[in-house]
């Protein structure tokens, strides 16, 4: 593999991680998360899923003792 080759592969590489780091490390303001995943306050999927999370917690912290 020539050395031109090298660089250019190099090169490509390069400006495909910034990509992926622009897109990792970009920040984000407080409660962004929310956006992210789609919840809404009215959302009754996200309240069920909440609630069902908090009943396996209770009940596997109860087994545990």
């Amino acid at each position: 593999m020539s050395t031109e080759l090298i660089e250019q592969k190099l090169a490509e590489l390069e400006r495909r991680m910034e990509a992926v780091e622009a897109k990792t490390f970009d920040r984000k303001p407080k409660g962004a998360w929310r956006e992210i995943i789609g919840w809404e306050e009215d959302d009754e999927l996200f309240r069920e899923a909440v609630r069902l999370g908090a009943e396996w917690r209770a009940k596997a912290n109860a087994e545990g003792r």
